[in-house]
């Protein structure tokens, strides 16, 4: 088969895919009975109360496009797009946001997110008790939980540390499970796509993982190839006072 006809399949596929089953198959909690199922799950597992999901950032490669070129070269020297997820325990992708170009931070792509702006409604709302759970890129916020930098050792702050790795370590084992399942979004691999089809591909790809998910089917996990995470940045953390207070009483409520 011409490789001409390859693309187009995938192209095809691919849009038909997002089109009619990603909002069915990529869904962010937002009814309490929907937040307490993952909430319950985190604390099961990980002794840490309130998570609703974790979030991360990804590398896709592409080739170099034809229009704000420059925007996509990454911090390690090569094009790609950065791509957002949210995932939950069981590394069921809840939100996934392939909108932003490689040289774009964490921390930006979050603040323009979709689910930044209904965690903040929600809390606006009075919702004190959901948040997700960030690396030290992220900025600290009510609504998202991260790293005490500097923990003494022994302390609460060092407890709250261990057992919020422990809870956020499910983002890592997602994007390891997502890009060995699907081997085109791996960082050694090129998609040779426009960025706006690289992100339909994605998706699509996002979708088939959950139904993958959903459907039990395991990968091969000690023979993984080892997937390199996106670097942390620990000097870039900030922190609003609110966001600050409620990782305080977090740490003296739960990890004392």
């Amino acid at each position: 088969m011409a490789q001409n006809t390859v693309s187009n399949c995938i192209q095809e596929i691919s849009h038909l895919i997002v089109h009619y089953l990603s909002d069915e198959w990529i869904q962010f909690p937002t009814t309490e009975e929907e937040k307490l199922a993952i909430k319950v799950k985190f604390r099961e597992t990980t002794h840490f109360p309130g998570v609703i999901g974790a979030v991360d950032c990804t590398h896709v490669a592409i080739i170099a496009p034809r229009e704000e070129e420059h925007n996509f070269i990454n911090r390690k020297g090569y094009h790609s797009k950065n791509i957002q997820i949210i995932c939950d325990y069981n590394l069921k992708i809840l939100n996934i946001n392939p909108q932003f170009a490689g040289a774009t931070h964490d921390a930006y792509i979050w603040r323009n997110s979709e689910v930044h702006q209904e965690l903040e409604r929600c809390y606006l709302a009075g919702d004190r008790h959901s948040w997700l759970l960030g690396d030290s890129g992220y900025p600290q916020q009510p609504w998202l939980m991260t790293p005490v930098l500097n923990a003494l050792a022994g302390s609460a702050e060092e407890r709250y540390n261990t057992h919020h790795a422990s809870a956020r370590n499910c983002i890592e084992r997602c994007n390891g499970v997502f890009k060995q399942r699907f081997r085109c979004v791996l960082g050694e691999r090129t998609l040779r796509y426009s960025p706006e089809k690289v992100g339909n591909i994605v998706v699509a790809c996002a979708v088939l993982h959950n139904i993958c998910t959903d459907a039990r089917l395991e990968l091969d996990v000690e023979n993984m190839e080892r997937i390199i995470p996106n670097e942390v940045n620990v000097n870039v953390q900030q922190m609003n006072e609110n966001g600050r207070d409620a990782r305080r009483i977090l740490i003296e409520n739960y990890f004392q």
